[in-house]
């Protein structure tokens, strides 16, 4: 290492430390430390928000600091449609890090045309085709404008949200849900599954979800399973298939 380049990494170590022993003020001294200006943006947790995307809606000035207070920029962030929350921290010298949680749509209602939508009922501004989005259609729901307007619909895609939480790969084995009388919904699994379909509470429905897979598990090699009933309290009520 050249002397120079020494000298560097010196000034550098005694700005770490002053960050380290004095975090009140030291930050603020270090903001005008041009070893500490951002030279990269990492993005992390994008599949929906392009990274480029998200670099430039965050808009981090070039001559801005890894120790600069970002939160400017992640409010700026939260105003996309497809961002639940953001958090931008440092990730090094001249790194920062752009942490984003999307918002997930839990299924598609149509609208006439199928339109990804979330777990709070809200349609997402994203093309299910561009992004292979692999999810129950949602039967009966009336849309409003950019919302699923009936509050029965929107129950059932608050618990759908629910599962997924539950089992990240279960919404692609879900062909359609509704809504059915006594707050309850039907799930209609996809050729092959393990059932043809699923019925559960709105209320507890991962407990209930719980339970229709112990049950499914118990009826073995007994016969195909046409549905699996979870709507009563601590039963499932499992029908086969004819002749089985």
């Amino acid at each position: 290492m050249t002397r120079d380049g020494k000298r560097r990494l010196a000034i550098v170590t005694a700005a770490a430390v002053i960050a380290a022993t004095s975090p009140l003020w030291g930050p603020r001294i270090l903001r005008a430390v041009p070893a500490f200006y951002v030279h990269a943006i990492e993005v992390d947790g994008a599949r929906f928000v392009g990274t480029e995307e998200a670099r430039a809606l965050a808009a981090i000035a070039p001559d801005a600091s890894v120790w600069d207070d970002h939160r400017t920029a992640e409010d700026r962030l939260r105003m996309h449609p497809l961002v639940e929350d953001v958090r931008i921290r440092r990730s090094g010298l001249r790194r920062v890090r752009i942490e984003l949680s999307e918002v997930r749509p839990v299924a598609l209602a149509p609208t006439p045309l199928l339109r990804p939508v979330d777990g709070a009922g809200e349609l997402l501004p994203l093309d299910p085709a561009t992004h292979a989005l692999d999810l129950p259609i949602l039967q009966g729901a009336r849309v409003d404008g950019d919302r699923v307007a009936d509050e029965a619909s929107r129950r059932v895609l608050a618990s759908l949200e629910g599962l997924a939480a539950l089992n990240a790969g279960f919404a692609g084995q879900v062909s359609e849900v509704r809504h059915l009388p006594g707050d309850a919904y039907e799930l209609v699994l996809l050729s092959g599954s393990h059932a043809e379909r699923l019925l559960l509470p709105v209320e507890g429905a991962d407990k209930a979800f719980l339970r229709i897979e112990g049950a499914v598990r118990e009826c073995g090699d007994r016969g195909r399973v046409i549905s699996a009933d979870a709507r009563f309290r601590d039963r499932v009520v499992v029908r086969l298939e004819e002749g089985e």
